[in-house]
């Protein structure tokens, strides 16, 4: 049973409660109960096994699945969702599937959504941790060479390039939009193959998020509004039916979580080693914007440092969550497996992404609002213009680091037409991309560079 006050509206939203926080598009297509979050199991199921290729491959098969497929979103609002993860930190992919499922099935959906994401590499992350499973005589650094996975990464980048042309289309309507997502490409591909440290991109983000909003608002409010009745902003946002004040108690409750933490470590001076790796990881996933990568390093320091997991173990570890589908925010099961177990992988895996989670919920009901005024319309034009911008940028880092052989360039054209030319669904596409490139490998069929 829920809390009196959750089944009321007072934290998930009902009927009455849309109209009271401007009635975003859940409002309309959600379904009831549990409905809804039957739903959104069906839904999610498959997606856990087919995540390949990180965040922004994510981000494609999500906008293939949940925009293209089931309709479940306008593309302006999937580009909204996305600058408002990057905006926030946490693991932006899965960000953006809680607050989807969310839309329809309310938190129990938003819940059951995160098990099926991260259940899969879950289980083989703790086994491998704990010894269950042996690959590669225990060293995970080469599996990226096995035959059968080669041609997943390559099919996960035509479902990113597919994503990024129709999100384009959609928010990138005019010279100014344009521009602004010209921008943020350039920057995100310059910066990211320099020598930078880590946690520049945890300002870069939101700040070509800010650049593109103060653009936008300047060049369309010296236009007159620029038009934005035909151009600007026309959906409704995504609701994630929690209210205003369901948003309040869900800030409150991830600060007061981060304080008790810090508290216990720091203050109290606690050695329980399960409260170690709370506060660790929750600490981490509270301040680190960027995604998986950007959180590497920070975890190097934080859990090697201390002699919890050795470096050998780490890298091993690493090599082996990249290997698999979901996001590299799973990489926390095994290092809290290899620490101290089962229970040791469920407090770093519920730590590291329950603080981006609970605030991607927690800010859209205030977001709802705040986008209804003109000026913030106006804005939000250039915000998801620079948001696409990201996409178009991981198209070329991903491609230039999956596309290494005839082979892979094969894939990622099979599966484009597969998705686009033959309006096949995103997990059967990324399935047969998979397949092919297997075969291709198999037979050492166009192993040469192009």
């Amino acid at each position: 049973m829920m809390p009196k006050d959750i089944e009321k509206g007072t934290l998930a939203g009902n009927k009455v409660g849309y109209g009271a926080i401007g009635g975003g598009e859940s409002a309309t297509n959600a379904k009831s109960g549990m409905e809804g979050v039957w739903e959104v199991l069906v839904s999610f199921a498959p997606l856990g096994f087919i995540a390949f290729g990180g965040p922004m491959a994510h981000v494609g098969l999500l906008q293939t699945v949940f925009v293209e497929k089931k309709r479940w979103m306008t593309d302006e609002t999937f580009t909204e969702l996305l600058a408002l993860g990057h905006s926030l930190p946490g693991p932006t992919s899965t960000q953006m599937v809680v607050a989807v499922a969310a839309s329809r099935g309310g938190l129990l959906g938003a819940m059951a959504a995160f098990v099926m994401w991260s259940l899969p590499a879950f289980f083989v992350l703790v086994g491998a941790a704990m010894g269950a499973v042996q690959l590669s005589g225990g060293e995970y650094g080469d599996l990226k060479d096995i035959w059968w996975l080669k041609g997943l990464p390559p099919a996960a980048v035509a479902l990113i390039f597919s994503a990024a042309y129709k999100m384009g289309v959609k928010s990138c309507s005019d010279t100014c939009t344009r521009a602004l997502g010209l921008l943020s490409a350039c920057v995100i591909v310059l910066a990211s193959s320099s020598a930078l440290e880590p946690h520049v991109f945890d300002f870069l983000y939101p700040g070509l998020l800010i650049v593109g909003a103060a653009a936008a608002l300047a060049v369309y409010s010296a236009d007159g509004g620029g038009g934005a009745g035909a151009g600007g902003v026309k959906s409704g946002g995504l609701d994630v039916r929690i209210s205003m004040t369901g948003g309040a108690i869900l800030i409150a409750f991830w600060a007061a979580t981060f304080g008790a933490l810090s508290y216990m470590r720091f203050i109290a001076g606690s050695t329980n080693q399960y409260i170690l790796l709370a506060e660790t990881f929750y600490r981490i996933g509270s301040v680190i914007f960027g995604g998986g990568q950007v959180v590497l390093p920070m975890l190097v320091s934080q859990v090697v440092g201390p002699g919890w997991v050795s470096t050998t173990q780490f890298y091993d570890g690493m090599a082996l969550t990249q290997a698999l589908p979901g996001p590299l925010f799973n990489f926390s099961a095994y290092l809290g497996a290899v620490s101290s177990g089962l229970p040791g992988a469920l407090v770093a895996c519920f730590a590291l992404f329950a603080p981006g989670c609970v605030l991607i919920l927690a800010v859209s009901p205030f977001w709802l609002e705040v986008r209804k005024q003109p000026r913030v319309a106006l804005a939000l034009r250039g915000i998801n213009a620079s948001a696409v911008g990201f996409v178009f940028a991981a198209v070329v880092m991903l491609y230039g680091q999956t596309v290494a052989s005839g082979a892979d360039a094969a894939v990622v054209i099979f599966v484009a037409a597969l998705e686009g030319g033959f309006d096949v669904p995103a997990p059967l596409a990324i399935g047969a991309g998979g397949a092919f490139g297997a075969v291709l490998n198999l037979l050492v069929v166009g192993s040469k560079a192009i």
